[in-house]
């Protein structure tokens, strides 16, 4: 018996050992967060305007057995951007999910309405908005699907460069074995409290032979927990042949995106399955109206399922004087 135990040590001792030999070392090699942040822009500041295809799949979670059920799905959906004046702020931004020829679901950004909103007619009819000034505010009703963050998580969005000003970038490297990245934190100040605030958390592939890509992006609310999370991955080319000035390369993104949400509770509420194709930067594509909220609100939605998520609070008027 005593011979057996000590066996069967030796075995697990064994076997942990070569557990232990199958975990890929730290990689030898690591750049500055300025020239993360350098790559990154170079690939995204060469895409001003995106027109894509997209598959859309919408998910929610049973709030006590944790099973996502797809609700609905577009086969045909699209997606359509636009960057502003400003690359850090949202732009113009809209994606669309289509049964057959039918729009069944909006989210969006829209710089004329200076607005940000989702809308449904499925699994109920019901639209949501807010002012794109006041994203994030305190005391602000989380949208189903945040927009301002869908934005975020395509991958051709730039971080900001001056680390001495708000918004900011900091660097944290995650040395946990089978889990190396570059981390990068999103600082800024909320709106209307201007409390500095960790908005995001970036986490790029880290290794001696991959290629540094985005891979995952969390959002964390002004108690600092996770409201939603997106794994990006199966990054492609963009199409640049109609620009007049193309970048050198062409710029690359994901194609294929999970979006989930969290409750108080760190439970999975819903999300949504993105898969991109035919990603192009042709202008010819572009429709400013597109992306509008009020001018494409359906009219089978009641106005009372019309719901302003900051009607609190109110806007600041600007000093006409200046």
């Amino acid at each position: 018996m005593i011979k057996l135990r000590q066996t069967s040590l030796v075995l697990l001792a064994l076997l942990l050992v070569a557990a232990g030999g199958c975990t890929p070392p730290i990689p030898n090699t690591q750049i500055t967060l300025g020239q993360l942040v350098s790559e990154y822009n170079t690939n995204a500041s060469g895409v001003k305007m995106l027109a894509a295809y997209a598959e859309i799949d919408y998910i929610e979670y049973h709030d006590i057995t944790g099973l996502g059920l797809t609700l609905w799905s577009s086969p045909n959906g699209l997606l359509r951007m636009k960057k502003g004046k400003n690359p850090l702020a949202p732009g113009d931004m809209v994606l669309i999910g289509r049964e057959m020829s039918q729009q069944v679901m909006r989210v969006g950004t829209s710089l004329k309405d200076k607005a940000y909103y989702m809308w449904a007619l499925m699994p109920k009819k019901l639209a949501m908005w807010g002012h794109l000034e006041l994203a994030g505010a305190p005391g602000i009703r989380q949208l189903p699907i945040d927009p301002t963050g869908l934005q975020a998580v395509l991958g051709i969005c730039q971080l900001p460069a001056d680390q001495s000003k708000t918004p900011a970038v900091t660097l944290q490297m995650d040395t946990t074995p089978g889990e190396y990245a570059y981390v990068l934190r999103y600082v800024n100040r909320q709106p209307v409290s201007k409390h500095l605030l960790q908005r995001r958390e970036y986490r790029f592939t880290w290794g001696d032979d991959k290629p540094r890509r985005l891979e995952e992006v969390n959002f964390y609310n002004a108690l600092g927990r996770k409201v939603m999370t997106a794994e990006v991955s199966d990054y492609q080319p963009i199409d640049i042949a109609s620009m007049t000035n193309p970048p050198a390369a062409a710029p690359v993104m994901p194609t294929d995106i999970t979006i989930t949400w969290f409750n108080d509770r760190q439970q999975k509420t819903n999300a949504v399955h993105l898969k991109l194709s035919q990603m192009t930067t042709d202008e010819e594509m572009w429709d400013i109206e597109v992306c509008e909220f009020l001018s494409n609100l359906p009219s089978e939605i009641p106005a009372q399922s019309v719901i302003q998520v900051d009607k609190a609070i109110p806007l600041k008027k600007k000093d006409k004087t200046k």
